[in-house]
């Protein structure tokens, strides 16, 4: 069983992801700021990220920078509710983010991201 880290300070999207991984068959473990992701990421192992980018502790993109400036390679899913995202590409792009997803996310197409993330 897979293992994944949801990162979002909103309960509402952490509530939806969690069932919906939860129902396919995915172990689900939450944060609600990058600060927590980190102190997660260096007690357990993970087999994917899937982070907010807008997070008051720490920003998604700060986080996924950290994780990469540690030697984790950990797959990580960048998600956005902002329609500009040209920023958030070159981020994505320059510090190794498999993926960004725009909200409110397709849940179907999470899904076929992870599957081709993780297997």
């Amino acid at each position: 069983m897979h293992t994944v880290l949801l990162v979002d300070d909103d309960e509402l999207t952490l509530s939806i992801l969690t069932r919906f991984l939860s129902n396919n068959g995915f172990q689900v473990k939450s944060a609600s700021d990058g600060v927590d992701a980190l102190r997660m990421l260096d007690s357990e192992s993970f087999d994917l990220v899937i982070s907010d980018v807008s997070m008051a502790e720490m920003d998604g993109i700060t986080l996924l920078k950290t994780i990469r400036e540690n030697g984790n390679d950990v797959p990580f899913i960048v998600v956005t509710g902002h329609p500009k995202m040209d920023g958030y590409i070159n981020a994505v792009q320059k510090f190794g983010a498999f993926e960004y997803l725009q909200k409110p996310i397709e849940l179907e197409m999470l899904n076929n991201v992870i599957r081709r993330l993780v297997g």
